[in-house]
């Protein structure tokens, strides 16, 4: 089995791609993003295993990330919003591909990653089958309280991502308008797995529950929406983790 692994441009953001090369017709797709202050090729064996399954795997640089870092730390919504925001952009671009079937897609990320997931699934125009958020949450203000209760708001004027402390009061407001969980009418029926770890103090699994008993009632297939929390687990991603993301998307996209 021989994977091509390939770091171009799409749409002039960086992406790295990934597909099989010994299977014939059109691969399904799999968007995958990266956590906050990471970069695409540190989710490299994660996007691997997926191309390995048979998809054809497109890994962006977030917005402010990787190859498109700036002089300032960019704050984490303004990277999940500018990054959502891009996701059609890219699957435009796939619209007529060779290899990759722009017309079932799956859309996942770890952390910030996930958020970016969640941010996708209450937008506009959704063009995607199925969706794994992975060590993430909807509900961002647990992520700013998370971050206030652990002291790090030292650590935050630090990288210049905050001034001073009353920025933190702004970003608490803002994350509160724009979380995902407002907005959960917007996720039914679209196929959704959400993997948390029981231990995350970054973004607790509290929100994914949230979500889930939101979203129940809503939900036709109720097979087709699901969490797993795993035990003992902090906020890192493992290999039952991307085991369970490819099955679910073999299984719905």
């Amino acid at each position: 089995m021989d994977i091509i692994v390939r770091n171009r441009r799409v749409k002039d953001i960086p992406v790295l791609e990934l597909y099989r090369t010994d299977e014939p017709g059109k691969r399904p797709m799999v968007l995958l993003y990266h956590g906050y202050m990471g970069r695409k090729e540190f989710i490299l064996p994660q996007a691997y295993l997926l191309a390995a399954n048979g998809f054809y795997v497109v890994a962006p640089d977030a917005a402010g990330h990787g190859e498109r870092s700036g002089t300032r730390i960019i704050d984490l919504l303004e990277a999940i919003t500018k990054s959502e925001a891009e996701i059609n952009q890219l699957l435009d671009h796939f619209a007529d591909h060779e290899t990759a079937d722009a017309s079932r897609v799956g859309l996942a990320g770890y952390s910030m990653g996930g958020c970016i997931t969640f941010a996708y699934l209450v937008s506009g125009e959704k063009r995607i089958n199925a969706a794994v958020p992975i060590i993430s949450t909807p509900d961002w203000v647990s992520i700013v309280d998370g971050i206030v209760s652990r002291g790090m708001t030292e650590e935050l004027k630090s990288y210049g991502i905050i001034e001073k402390e009353e920025d933190l009061k702004e970003f608490r407001n803002l994350a509160e308008k724009i979380q995902p969980i407002n907005y959960y009418q917007e996720m039914k029926d679209i196929p959704l797995l959400m993997l948390c770890g029981e231990k995350d103090e970054l973004t607790p699994a509290q929100g994914v529950i949230r979500l889930y008993e939101k979203l129940k009632p809503l939900t036709r297939n109720k097979e087709a929406l699901c969490y797993r929390i795993y035990p003992g687990v902090g906020h890192a991603d493992t290999v039952e983790m991307n085991m369970e993301m490819a099955e679910w998307f073999k299984k719905y996209i």
